[in-house]
């Protein structure tokens, strides 16, 4: 049984994409940068717990000391993937593999580790089918589709976790993008144009501003919503000013909450009264939480990503709106992989509508 293990933690390794590849901020421990000769021992046992938090296991879920660990695995975590992460790390410090072995079940893992003919520490990893990750819910949203369908476009669209398109009415693309969206199994919502204070919209025919009659804002609310095809709600296109006008979002979310919709407040005015407004009119709502890319550089980004985890670890959910530039869809495409393996869930915008 110890050499079948052996060979198949062999192939495990070879087979398996690396699956550490830096420090993330926020959310990681340790760093992966290389580490002398006189380190190399404490690096390796510092290792065990960076690979460990990299994978959502808590703390409280380890237990033994320096040369004995124990860890608990929980049952939405195959046990084998955390153990080759191990492996692979403790080779990339140096350690030698001095045993490794599992029970007939599967459910228990043990590798000793050792430097220079030297056992240092053994780390033995437990299933426990009555643990479970709860990292939290994140829901991305992008704004803005419709101008083009672009390769750009696309990415967001086959992007492998779940996001939500927010597509502006009335473009050349809208309608396809709509589709593609729905196809791919992406939430789909409408993008509504409302009135900002810089008054520089733009969507002449559609755009709600303050000052038109309750007639009009019916109108164009229900000619943007029926432009569009398989919409489960909308969230407003700027609206700094619109969103502090109760007479236009009360009519407002009359329509919406006529044709079954949810409302997400994008929260481009700290004085919005939407979501408020919607809750008075029993629509179903959700409030932005953060903007990912409101400055388009890549560390701000990456550093937005991991405040929605944050707020998601303490919430139990978050939002953050994000648009279709190259930046952020190279952000997402490298990042949320790694907040899956800890345990957070990428869901669709109304999976987090109140």
């Amino acid at each position: 049984m110890r050499l079948l293990w052996s060979l198949l933690v062999l192939c495990l390794i070879l087979t398996s994409l690396k699956l550490l590849d830096g420090p993330e901020p926020g959310l990681s421990f340790f760093s992966s940068s290389e580490v002398n000769d006189d380190s190399q021992e404490e690096a390796l046992k510092l290792s065990v717990y960076g690979v460990l938090f990299d994978f959502g296991i808590q703390v409280d879920w380890i237990t033994g000391d320096s040369h004995f660990k124990t860890v608990l695995v929980p049952a939405d975590l195959p046990i084998v993937v955390p153990y080759t992460a191990l492996v692979t790390r403790f080779g990339e410090l140096g350690g030698a593999l001095i045993k490794a072995e599992s029970n007939p079940g599967g459910d228990r893992l043990t590798v000793e580790v050792g430097l220079k003919g030297k056992s240092l520490f053994q780390v033995t990893l437990l299933k426990d089918p009555e643990l479970r990750r709860l990292a939290g819910k994140i829901a991305i949203v992008i704004d803005d589709f419709g101008y083009s369908f672009s390769s750009l476009v696309k990415g967001f669209i086959e992007l492998d976790q779940e996001i939500t398109l927010s597509i502006l009415p009335g473009l050349d693309y809208s309608r396809k993008i709509a589709q593609a969206g729905f196809d791919a199994k992406q939430g789909v919502i409408l993008h509504l144009p409302m009135e900002a204070k810089n008054d520089e919209v733009g969507f002449d025919d559609l755009i709600l501003r303050t000052g038109l009659s309750e007639t009009e804002i019916r109108d164009r609310v229900r000619k943007a919503v029926r432009g569009l095809p398989h919409i489960i709600g909308l969230n407003n296109h700027m609206g700094s000013l619109a969103t502090e006008d109760e007479k236009l979002l009360s009519v407002m979310m009359d329509e919406v909450k006529k044709a079954g919709l949810f409302f997400l407040d994008s929260h481009t005015n700290f004085k919005t009264l939407a979501y408020g407004m919607a809750g008075e009119k029993g629509v179903p709502r959700a409030i932005n939480d953060t903007f990912l890319d409101a400055i388009e550089e890549e560390p701000f980004i990456r550093e937005q990503v991991y405040l929605l985890a944050e707020i998601a670890s303490r919430k139990g959910q978050a939002i953050g709106i994000g648009h279709p530039e190259k930046l952020t869809l190279k952000v997402l495409k490298k990042e949320l992989p790694k907040l899956e393996r800890r345990g957070f869930q990428f869901v669709g915008i109304a999976e987090l509508v109140k």
